[in-house]
């Protein structure tokens, strides 16, 4: 089968690669869509996230959907032949982490298309069938693929315990900033601040909940939401962005006895921290690990049009095109907002 594999910074070849057969326990999938990530864009430009190093030639890619065409012994049946978005975080179902239910902080997970494990930028992909979600009919593939970003927001709000009329702050307007800002409204939230490098980004925001967006690279983000708030702060600020700067921000934009949540990944392996800040503020500091039993609340916020996912797939390439993918987004050209790649 073809697959589109990266050999170093900046290089992805279409490649033949052996299809595989699915386990008593998985699924066989003929990936339909696949979304670019920005963590796959760290990946893609640098080679590693942090300590997490590519070593070898690898298939990137992890947000995806496709149909069921085959299972293994111990799947369910039913699934076979249904469009399904997949939950690509695969734990271990033994460890302490699972057995209390955090699995997605399992040491032992398997996560496809973070090394050394091969993504789904390919034309087929077995998967654990336990993790396959059947999406509605009227779903498309493009949609169903970015239930996977919408469950990270829909985690990360949960995570803020967001209280009706809270104000809040997002830091960063990818997808997952601005599915985070729409499903905070969605959840009750006041006045949203957002703030981004890019202009048409900050234009997405007005359209999913942020009600006043500030350009950073224009404007200092702080000083902007503490005087939008009267020197008080937000009662949340989340990190969406894929910066090292953004953790300390959402520290300095918070009210004292605020809290933070931080989901954006920076690439590196530790980012400069206000400690004194967040003392002195007392702050809640609660980091983002992807999602944890968020997919079938992500299946109705998308198909029911409370969270507007198929307007952020502004780009679409076929599977020979996946380097322009990755080139698009990693440049934020021509008003990308999330590219897929689609057979």
């Amino acid at each position: 089968m073809k697959a589109a594999k990266w050999f170093q910074p900046r290089d992805v070849r279409l490649v033949e690669v052996e299809k595989p057969s699915p386990k008593p326990h998985e699924a066989l999938i003929r990936v339909e869509s696949v979304g670019i990530c920005g963590s796959d864009i760290h990946y893609y430009l640098d080679g590693h996230i942090g300590s997490s190093r590519i070593k070898s030639p690898l298939i990137l890619g992890h947000e995806f959907s496709g149909i069921v065409e085959e299972v293994g012994g111990e799947a369910d049946r039913g699934l076979i032949g249904k469009r399904v978005a997949v939950e690509p975080s695969i734990p271990c179902f033994k460890c302490e982490c699972c057995r209390r239910g955090d699995y997605n902080v399992c040491r032992n997970l398997f996560f496809p298309g973070g090394p050394p494990h091969d993504g789904v930028l390919c034309e087929f992909v077995a998967i654990h069938s336990q993790f396959c979600f059947p999406a509605p009919d009227a779903m498309s593939a493009a949609v169903a693929a970015m239930i996977e970003p919408l469950a990270v927001a829909v985690h990360t709000v949960e995570l803020a315990q967001l209280q009706p009329g809270e104000t809040a702050a997002v830091l960063g307007l990818g997808p997952i900033g601005l599915m985070t800002a729409r499903v905070a409204k969605l959840s009750g939230a006041g006045t949203i601040y957002g703030a981004d490098l890019f202009d048409y980004r900050l234009d997405a925001g007005l359209r999913y909940g942020v009600d006043t967006a500030f350009n950073a690279g224009r404007e200092d983000t702080v000083a902007a939401i503490m005087d939008a708030t009267g020197g008080r702060g937000v009662d949340v600020a989340f990190d969406t962005a894929r910066s090292s700067a953004t953790p300390a921000v959402a520290c300095r934009v918070a009210r004292p006895g605020g809290r933070c949540v931080l989901t954006g990944i920076s690439g590196e392996e530790e980012d400069p921290f206000p400690v004194g800040v967040g003392r002195r503020k007392e702050l809640k500091i609660q980091w983002c690990r992807r999602f944890k039993n968020n997919f079938p609340r992500a299946i109705e916020l998308a198909s029911s049009g409370q969270v507007d996912v198929a307007s952020l797939v502004t780009h679409s390439f076929p599977l020979d095109q996946a380097r322009e993918a990755f080139e698009l987004v990693s440049t934020y050209s021509d008003g990308v907002l999330k590219a897929s790649v689609d057979q």
